[in-house]
């Protein structure tokens, strides 16, 4: 049975919900998800589940005749099964910039993905890290990305419409696609380049969004607020064309955000919640000259 990349269903709209904690082995999913995944594939010798990553409850590498291939999953009756149907609705759009797409289906109670597999590290976001080259190469060929299937993705002042309050946040709308977790977990470094996965919860707005998430994490990594826009300033014109009251107004949205997020998360994320909302925070004063 040839892979070929498959869309089926709708991605009907949903809260973030991690699953991470739910995951489970290879060997542990039922045998009917690994009978037909291996009718793609051919026989697996070894799988290796993935460490990174907290919205799927399967994710590992599979040993398959010809190379490696990578699959993630849930079952059908969970409240983020949408997500997959998110991830593979953005796939042909981003093709170059994440992994190609081989396969959506459906086997039991499952669904599940098959993409190609990747060699890579996770991304060093550490100031002055090497990383930040080819990062910077994927993040611009991110920005130019004009055209995707828009039912998977929110628009990003609806999105955050209950942070907005005195915010005007139609300054940060628009029409490109935008990855809303830029973190060196979803961001693999291999001979190729800098390569992007994970778009379980894909948003829609202003390009420079995307550029926007990125400092929040290289922030997160050890930069100060004044090192990541410098160097945001030398790399994407579009940071420094953004203006400043969007910008003031994406960071005071991402910091009311982020202290949801670390007021609602589940204890397993309570502390590295609570750390992004203090950064978040830190970029806050920042911008404010406090």
């Amino acid at each position: 049975m040839p892979l070929q990349p498959g869309i089926p269903g709708s991605a009907p709209g949903a809260h973030c919900v991690l699953v991470g904690s739910e995951r489970v082995d290879w060997g542990d999913v039922p045998e009917d998800v690994r009978r037909a995944v291996e009718a793609l594939t051919g026989p697996f010798r070894a799988a290796a589940t993935a460490s990174a990553g907290l919205n799927a409850q399967l994710a590992a590498t599979l040993d398959v005749p010809g190379g490696k291939m990578f699959v993630n999953g849930m079952r059908r009756a969970h409240r983020s099964t949408f997500t997959l149907a998110n991830e593979a609705r953005v796939a042909p759009s981003v093709l170059g910039i994440s992994p190609r797409l081989l396969h959506h289906g459906t086997a039991g109670s499952w669904e599940y993905l098959l993409f190609e597999h990747v060699d890579g590290q996770h991304a060093d976001l550490l100031p002055r890290s090497p990383d930040l080259d080819p990062l910077a190469v994927m993040l611009r060929g991110l920005l130019g990305v004009v055209q995707h299937d828009t039912a998977a993705s929110a628009p990003v002042e609806e999105r955050w419409a209950r942070f907005g309050g005195d915010l005007d946040l139609d300054l940060l709308a628009g029409d490109r696609l935008v990855h809303s977790d830029l973190n060196a977990g979803n961001i693999l470094i291999g001979t190729g380049g800098a390569v992007l996965v994970d778009w379980a919860l894909p948003a829609r707005g202003a390009s420079w969004l995307n550029v926007g998430f990125l400092l929040a994490s290289l922030i997160g990594e050890g930069s100060t607020p004044a090192e990541a826009e410098r160097w945001a300033q030398r790399t994407f014109p579009e940071w420094s064309a953004a203006g400043t009251t969007a910008v003031d107004t994406f960071v005071a949205a991402l910091a009311r955000r982020r202290a949801e997020q670390a007021a609602d998360c589940p204890e397993l994320r309570r502390a590295s919640r609570q750390r992004q909302a203090l950064l978040a925070q830190q970029w806050l004063r920042f911008r404010a000259g406090t």
